[in-house]
């Protein structure tokens, strides 16, 4: 779902991404497909070698970034496919990588998640309320910019 809303939100012009819990790399090297710079965080050294070694496979290398520390500065467009307890204890960190105006894709949810996810992270973010997406059990919120950001 996260790849769908890529395709979907992302930027048509170069942009920076943001992959928190980047596991493979999947999120990061679709992004990089489609002209962004990207850095994915991950915890586990073993799956950032995975993921940079996917990214060569892909021929984007030279665009994406694996660690496991946090970046500094902001992104157009951050993404998170990771349980609901992480992304309820990483809120002001990962929202406060936004870039005003940016967008915000939070997945690997199921449907009991997703109330308290908008109530952590719609305050965080000014109001602003989630698009929901489903498919089948799962669950993806998308904040997206509002008109007058």
């Amino acid at each position: 779902m996260c790849l769908q809303a890529l395709a979907v939100f992302a930027p048509r012009r170069q942009f920076r991404l943001f992959d928190v819990g980047s596991g493979s790399g999947i999120l990061s090297i679709g992004a990089a497909k489609l002209g962004a710079t990207t850095f994915g965080v991950e915890i586990d050294d073993e799956a950032n070698a995975v993921a940079r070694e996917n990214a060569r496979l892909s021929d984007v290398e030279a665009r994406t970034t694996f660690t496991t520390s946090w970046p500094e500065g902001t992104f157009e467009f951050v993404v998170a496919n990771i349980l609901r307890g992480i992304l309820l204890d990483l809120a002001t960190e990962i929202v406060d990588r936004m870039a005003p105006g940016g967008t915000l894709v939070l997945s690997g949810l199921v449907s009991t998640d997703v109330p308290a996810i908008i109530a952590r992270y719609s305050p965080l973010l000014r109001g602003r309320r989630p698009e929901v997406f489903e498919r089948d059990a799962w669950r993806a919120l998308v904040w997206r910019p509002s008109r007058d950001s």
